[in-house]
């Protein structure tokens, strides 16, 4: 391995500490007519190798930058990235005890620690999966098992399920409705009021829609920070709904779910141990190479009895370790061990290391906000509770919501073609705006001032022409 250790040296130590925008790739047909990524019959020399690894680096967004405000993650975890180095060193995989032991053992204690957060106690479970639409699709399925468990065997026998988010979900929720033969028209956009919460009386109005129509409802998904706004459903309101009608509670808890950690901030999701089931993304605002997710569940047994079947005459013995063999927890079979680099990450910051990064980045929220607020010519879209800030530029000139749209596309789109700072654009009830995200613990005031103040000069410049 003398050469792959070389070449990951300088990528470290020389390519990833040059100085360079935090994005610089151009559009996708001029980069593909500069750069050769043909396969062909005959294999490569490592100095090929090691240029398609520079080139790589070289045009790849750098997330690990303070201006790199575009998605949900950002920055670089140096524990999590040796773990995520060594597991694929290892090349374990966790169906079983046997080929994944010490990752099994964390992974489990990742479970349990995870589950205090959220408030379930010691008798419950979970696994972790290859991202936050997984574990949202688990939490689904767990939902069918719950209300119409013949399904697994039977199938729909007839049934039409029907399942409730909110109009601000995440869009795994539909794929899930697909996956699982529900079916996306049967998946019911919930109202939600100016702060992007589901609407209680709305949710209501739809299961007694639902159940009129001779339906069964079956699964609310929940969302603890939306992706456009960062908005959390009310859960206490929704749990009690979801009692009266026996109906699986879930909160897709992917960006939100880590504000537990903190105990200035944890009240946006304080009856989070409510829900039957929740998601969390480790590789979003805990800062994890991408994937590591888990599905955490408040009933013991649900995950084998909904997700297992198969693999018993030459997988999963029944000996000593059976009760540590996750698979049968897992829609996968072959599953990487992501235990390894949240473990590590988990203990070399431990829980106070994760809340000061909340509590950090929740002040450099209140810091934007306080910048937009006193600038005439930005305007919050949607209040900023959480770690999104969906903001536009408005000149003040009368213009029209689809000139201030284009207005605030081109912002965002200059602003990346000249190297950043990096952000995206959305839309929100009708209008269209900049949305800030902040995951970097590293990002200070002086990284928002200077994007806020790029905003201005672009929108300024674009307005005059």
């Amino acid at each position: 391995m003398e050469k792959q250790l070389e070449i990951l040296t300088k990528a470290v130590t020389t390519w990833l500490a040059e100085e360079r925008p935090v994005v610089q790739a151009p559009a996708a047909q001029e980069l593909a007519a500069q750069l050769d990524v043909s396969l062909g019959e005959q294999g490569a020399d490592w100095p090929t190798l090691e240029a398609a690894v520079r080139n790589y680096l070289h045009y790849n967004p750098d997330a690990a930058q303070p201006d790199f405000f575009k998605l949900l993650y950002s920055g670089r975890n140096d524990a999590a990235l040796l773990g995520d180095w060594i597991t694929s060193l290892s090349n374990a995989t966790m169906h079983t005890y046997q080929v994944g032991p010490v990752a099994t053992l964390m992974e489990l204690e990742l479970i349990r620690q995870w589950n205090r957060l959220v408030g379930f106690d010691d008798t419950s479970e979970g696994v972790m999966v290859a991202g936050g639409s997984q574990a949202n699709l688990i939490g689904m399925m767990l939902a069918r098992h719950h209300v119409c468990p013949d399904y697994k065997t039977r199938g729909s026998q007839g049934q039409t399920l029907v399942a409730y988010v909110s109009d601000q979900a995440h869009y795994s929720a539909q794929k899930a409705a697909n996956v699982l033969g529900i079916g996306t028209d049967n998946l019911i956009a919930v109202a939600t009021d100016e702060q992007g919460r589901m609407c209680p009386d709305a949710l209501t109005a739809e299961i007694n829609a639902s159940i009129a129509n001779g339906h069964v409802p079956f699964f609310i998904g929940l969302t603890a920070g939306t992706t456009v706004t960062g908005a959390f459903d009310p859960v206490a309101a929704c749990s009690k709904i979801a009692k009266a009608h026996n109906i699986w509670l879930h909160i897709d808890g992917a960006w939100g779910a880590p504000v537990l950690f903190s105990q200035q901030h944890r009240h946006l999701l304080a009856d989070s141990h409510l829900a039957d089931s929740v998601a969390w993304d480790a590789h979003k605002l805990m800062n994890v190479p991408i994937t590591a997710a888990v599905i955490l569940v408040k009933h013991a047994g649900a995950l084998t009895a909904c997700c297992s079947g198969g693999g018993g005459d030459y997988l999963f013995h029944a000996d000593e370790n059976a009760a540590y063999n996750l698979g049968e927890r897992s829609i996968q079979c072959g599953r990487r061990a992501d235990a390894l680099k949240v473990w590590l990450s988990w203990k070399a910051l431990g829980n106070q290391g994760f809340a000061a990064k909340i509590d950090h980045l929740q002040a450099m929220r209140a810091t934007c906000v306080e910048h937009i607020g006193a600038s005439s010519q930005l305007e919050l879209l949607a209040d900023a509770s959480y770690l999104n800030v969906l903001f536009r530029f408005n000149p003040g000139t009368g213009l029209t919501e689809a000139q201030l749209r284009t207005l605030n596309i081109e912002i965002c789109k200059i602003m990346m073609r000249s190297g950043g700072p990096y952000v995206d654009y959305a839309q929100y009830k009708g209008r269209t705006g900049i949305r800030l995200i902040l995951a970097n613990g590293e990002v200070n005031a002086g990284h928002i001032e200077r994007l806020m103040a790029k905003v201005e000069r672009v929108g300024d410049e674009l307005s005059a022409m």
